[in-house]
Parts: structure tokens; sequence; C-alpha cells
């Protein structure tokens, strides 16, 4: 960036984030600040709580199974019928 372009009250956030990155470089990271920046491992489940997370994951997916199975039964039946309904009239009309 040109410093010409720059109005004042750029060039000074400018130059206060630049003092700002400057002391994190030369001050040693606090252990609070660390503490946040870094995350806590989180324990490994046990195997209650990784079985209980399988049979919820298992019902969600039965759930998801037996609505699409509703949706399109319904409509697979619905249309075989009218099948069957037009070859009666069709086969009735030949005699």
């Amino acid at each position: 960036m040109d410093k010409e372009k720059l109005s004042a009250r750029e060039q000074a956030l400018l130059d206060e984030a630049r003092r700002e990155a400057a002391a994190r470089k030369a001050a040693p990271a606090s252990p609070s600040a660390g503490a946040q920046a870094v995350e806590q491992p989180k324990p490994a489940p046990s195997a209650a709580e990784r079985l209980a997370q399988l049979m919820e994951d298992e019902r969600a997916e039965t759930l998801n199974r037996k609505s699409k199975m509703r949706r399109y039964g319904l409509g697979i039946s619905g249309a075989i019928l009218a099948l069957f309904a037009l070859w009666v009239l069709r086969a009735s009309r030949r005699r």
C-alpha cells in the first residue's frame, strides 16, 4: 500500500495494528491466552456412550427409511392399481 493514499485515520490504525503484532511476537504467550487458543482434547467416549450414539443414529436412519417407504409406497401402489384398472377397462371393451 502506498502511504500517500492512506488517510491519517487509516495510517494510525495501521500503526496500532503493527505495534500490537510486534508486542505479541515479543511477549511470550500467557497461559490463559494459550488455553483459549488451543482446544482441550475431548476424552474418548465410553462404550455405553458409543452404543447410545450408534443406537440414536440407527433410529434416525430407520425413521428416514420408513418415511421414504410411506411416500413411495403409496405412489407405487396407486400406480399399480391405476394400471390394473386401465387393463380391466381395456379388456372389457374388447368384447
